[in-house]
């Protein structure tokens, strides 16, 4: 249960931006504890691997990655993919590498687990986000459209 609030905290600042830009999508967390029943569940998933990173003995970001095994099928190859769900570094703490240190230990569970590729998504808003997932060799591969009614 600690983990899973701590997780919570953690997340917060990244989940109120979204809330901020897509509020007809995101919820705005009250509490550090709005998300507490979802980790505890990703926390006992065996495919999903967690990070917490310290400093000074402080929990100041995490990363939670998930191995996807796809099927060969028809359109595309099998694959083992780490995909990246959730990563945030508290604001204060950005730009002293915390956010580098997360995916450098995503990159070795990469290798660890023999995936093809690390994947992650990032909203059209958040640009220091997507400057950050480039700096450190991110490539943009994919684009979404919606149309709403």
């Amino acid at each position: 249960m600690e983990d899973s609030f701590l997780l919570s905290s953690l997340t917060r600042e990244v989940q109120s931006l979204h809330a901020q830009n897509h509020a007809e999508i995101f919820k705005l967390p009250e509490t550090d504890d709005f998300a507490v029943s979802f980790f505890l569940e990703m926390l006992a998933d065996p495919a999903v691997h967690i990070f917490i990173a310290e400093e000074d003995g402080n929990a100041v970001g995490n990363i939670v990655c998930k191995l996807v095994e796809r099927l060969d099928n028809p359109f595309t190859f099998a694959a083992k993919i780490l995909h990246i769900d959730q990563i945030a570094v508290r604001s204060e703490m950005h730009g002293r590498g915390i956010g580098a240190a997360n995916l450098k230990h995503a990159e070795l569970l990469a290798r660890e687990l023999k995936a093809e590729r690390i994947v992650l998504d990032s909203w059209d808003f958040n640009f220091g986000a997507h400057a950050f997932f480039e700096r450190m060799g991110f490539q943009k591969f994919n684009f979404r459209f919606w149309k709403h009614l």
